[in-house]
């Protein structure tokens, strides 16, 4: 079974502002107002955008305020504006266990503090910022494989970082089912095709033909 980790932190009791923030986010990206849905189920379509369409949010840890969504994207502009604008902390993990590809942004009021990525495209573990204090040195593992020699970092080590905030990246998120919030960008409205012309004449020429008769 495949493991997908699409989801956001935000150290912060302001679920009411969170849910603002996001609506006007996407409101911004579309150009037009995203629909709010209450009491409803963690699933829906994942790794689907590169720009969201769906965030679903909930209370997973206390303290925190969880939001799933449906890009494939690090997002690291969206992370950095909650950061920034909620002066607090932003874990922002998404990592897709088929292709072993695994990215960890860690967010203090709006700056990059911390950044772990691993998989298809990386040469290891490529990292950014300082270690934080109860890290192991190295991070990650050595590879178990005969034609590798390099560390690695995968969705038990990310979810091992994880629960240093109290956070575990792998619960699964359906624990929180009838009690997320789900904000998403409906398909644009089609604009109303104005009749045919001839359509329209036809019908005038059959109305006059009716009162001749």
């Amino acid at each position: 079974m495949s493991i997908n980790i699409y989801q956001i932190h935000i150290k912060t009791d302001k679920m009411d502002e969170i849910k603002d923030f996001l609506v006007n986010w996407l409101e911004d990206k579309y150009g037009y107002q995203p629909e709010l849905q209450l009491n409803q189920d963690s699933f829906f379509p994942f790794f689907e955008n590169e720009v969201p369409t769906h965030f679903a949010l909930s209370v997973l840890y206390e303290d925190w305020i969880s939001i799933l969504h449906d890009s494939y994207d690090q997002l690291i502009d969206l992370t950095s504006r909650l950061s920034a604008t909620f002066n607090t902390l932003v874990i922002n993990a998404i990592g897709q266990s088929t292709v072993d590809t695994y990215n960890l942004n860690i967010f203090q009021d709006g700056d990059l503090i911390r950044k772990i990525d691993c998989g298809e495209g990386y040469l290891g573990i490529e990292q950014y910022g300082e270690p934080l204090p109860f890290e192991k040195s190295p991070i990650g593992r050595k590879s178990v494989l005969e034609d590798e020699d390099s560390d690695f970092f995968d969705n038990k080590d990310m979810q091992e970082y994880c629960l240093h905030f109290n956070i575990d990246i792998l619960i699964d998120p359906s624990v929180k089912d009838g009690s997320w919030k789900v904000i998403k960008i409906q398909k644009e409205p089609e604009l109303t095709r104005p009749p045919h012309k001839l359509s329209f004449i036809n019908k005038i020429l059959l109305h006059d033909k009716k009162k001749r008769n």
